[in-house]
């Protein structure tokens, strides 16, 4: 058994007699160790001035101090920032401050962080960034998992190089995306009352346990796994996860065993390793669910897709006709913006087209015959003008005897359904992911085989499968040179200009062979003829 010599303190002799660490049994590396490894550790605040470190670690960096050699060896560190800053007490005097200096002095949050990546096309290591500022391996991990940047594992250095991504390519998922959460108990209006109060806490612990476990398992009414696969990314609520691959509970992703890890790329072009399925994964993966890597947080991910299933239900009550105002509507653009399929039709497209078939729909409720059938009859035709028949005026023939409505009636429905059709929150009725859909991708690569390589049986095979017209050339026209004439079909003269009092600089060439040759050119161009390949 070794016995640890415990650290000696001193106390200090100012008045709040603060326990400062001795230090004197240390060498002068040891101590400009520790004063690193404290400026790192506290490199949010900036350079710090000697009492601080003192009074943390013991060792005097003041001018004239007993260290005095250590703040010679920090001066010339290059991961040590000093600047001279003027004395509180004695402006005449300066202080020594010193500072952490990062390799990239520049990133301080993550815009920061992502614009320096953003810079190194030819990547950076994941190590070189870590001592930027406080949680920066955090947002390195965010910006990983949502595919802000590209990620390659360096196993030789065990080392991710980070590269920036470029533009990205997402494509929504089929099925909208839901979270069931049980409700929070009611805290008890006794506060005095201890047993019913400890049965509330309880309670309540027990909640937001399940809580924060039903929000990793996002339910969903279309089968996901033919899209995406597990490890890859995906955005629900406007957060970015990874498709949960944990065979182990309560153990992040990135610590998960290395078949069950996600890959730094956000895609991937086979499933993970059938050993995870005979482990079992943490998170089922079903038709109804999709399992995420973590949880959605209350303020953000949550919130959003609450309000994006509070947008869907009013948009299918007024599709449904509320009211009775007015018919449903059904097909087109209504059919798009009500069906589960995720597409790729503008949003604000659909939301004019959606109001157009709400105002068609009007007065049409009670209708019968060839205008309930889908006649063509004007939309507007049983509508209301002002100034048309008195307050009791019944509707046309047909119409079982409910008044037609008025032009400000429709359109202050064709209003709210536009600004329902327009909602924001819609957009995150879907899962998001970066890429092709998995099906997609399949199919392409399961067919490329298929494709034929030369220009003559590409051709056969688009006249065999009808997409392109008997009569239409394998090939396109090549365009035609444009031709140099002019209106009158004369060939057009290159004209050349000279400025005025332009002066020449190569004279030291006169008599030679060159200059010779630029003698004959300048002649030419002054004629306006062409010079060498078309001018100099």
């Amino acid at each position: 058994i070794t016995s640890v010599t415990p650290p000696a303190f001193r106390r200090s002799s100012s008045s709040s007699n603060a326990v400062i660490p001795d230090v004197t049994h240390k060498s002068d590396l040891e101590k400009q160790s520790d004063v690193l490894i404290f400026l790192r550790q506290h490199r949010s605040s900036g350079c710090l001035p000697p009492s601080v470190i003192y009074k943390s670690l013991g060792i005097d960096l003041s001018d004239g101090g007993v260290d005095c050699a250590v703040a010679n060896m920090l001066a010339n560190n290059p991961k040590v920032n000093v600047e001279e800053v003027p004395d509180p007490e004695n402006p005449s005097l300066s202080i020594m401050h010193y500072g952490y200096r990062a390799k990239f002095s520049t990133v301080r949050d993550r815009a920061t962080l992502l614009a320096q990546i953003n810079r190194c096309k030819h990547g950076v290591k994941w190590s070189d960034l870590t001592d930027a500022y406080d949680d920066v391996e955090k947002d390195l991990q965010k910006l990983l998992t949502g595919g802000e940047i590209l990620g390659v594992n360096n196993p030789e250095e065990r080392d991710k190089v980070l590269f920036p991504r470029g533009d990205h390519f997402l494509v929504e998922l089929d099925g909208c995306v839901t979270v069931d959460l049980p409700e929070m108990p009611v805290e008890p209006e006794d506060k005095n009352d201890l047993a019913r109060m400890d049965a509330y806490k309880q309670e309540l612990l027990r909640v937001k346990h399940m809580r924060q476990a039903a929000s990793h398992l996002i339910k969903t009414d279309i089968d996901h796994r033919t899209q995406i696969r597990r490890g890859e990314a995906v955005r629900v609520g406007n957060d970015w996860f990874r498709v949960s691959s944990a065979v182990r509970e309560g153990v992040s992703l990135h610590n998960q065993p290395p078949r069950a890890q996600a890959p730094p790329s956000v895609v991937s072009m086979k499933d993970l390793s059938k050993k995870n399925e005979v482990d079992g994964y943490v998170r089922r993966f079903d038709q109804n669910s999709l399992p995420l890597d973590g949880s959605l947080s209350g303020e953000v991910g949550i919130a959003n897709l609450q309000s994006a299933k509070k947008a869907r239900e009013r948009l299918h009550a007024i599709a449904g006709g509320e009211g009775g105002s007015h018919r449903g509507v059904s097909g087109g653009a209504s059919a798009t913006l009500l069906s589960s399929v995720a597409t790729e039709k503008n949003s604000s497209m659909l939301a004019g087209v959606f109001a157009k078939s709400i105002a068609a729909s009007f007065g049409m409720a009670g209708a019968r015959g060839p205008v309930a059938a889908g006649g063509r009859k004007r939309p507007t035709a049983m509508i209301k003008r002002p100034g048309e028949g008195g307050p009791g005026r019944r509707g046309p023939l047909g119409t079982k005897g409910k008044a037609a409505p008025d032009a400000e009636t429709v359109k202050r429905a064709v209003e709210d359904a536009k600004q329902a059709a327009s909602d924001p929150f819609l957009s995150y009725s879907h899962a998001v992911r970066h890429g092709c859909t998995k099906d997609v991708r399949d199919m392409y690569l399961e067919t490329l085989d298929l494709v034929p390589t030369s220009e003559v049986d590409l051709h056969k095979a688009l006249l065999e499968n009808k997409l392109i017209e008997p009569g239409e050339k394998m090939s396109r026209p090549r365009m035609k040179r444009k031709a140099n004439l002019d209106n009158d079909g004369k060939p057009k003269k290159r004209r050349y200009y000279e400025r005025k009092n332009m002066r020449r600089t190569n004279t030291h060439l006169d008599g030679t062979d060159i200059g010779a040759m630029l003698a004959v050119a300048a002649e030419r161009q002054s004629q306006g003829k062409e010079v060498g390949d078309g001018g100099m």
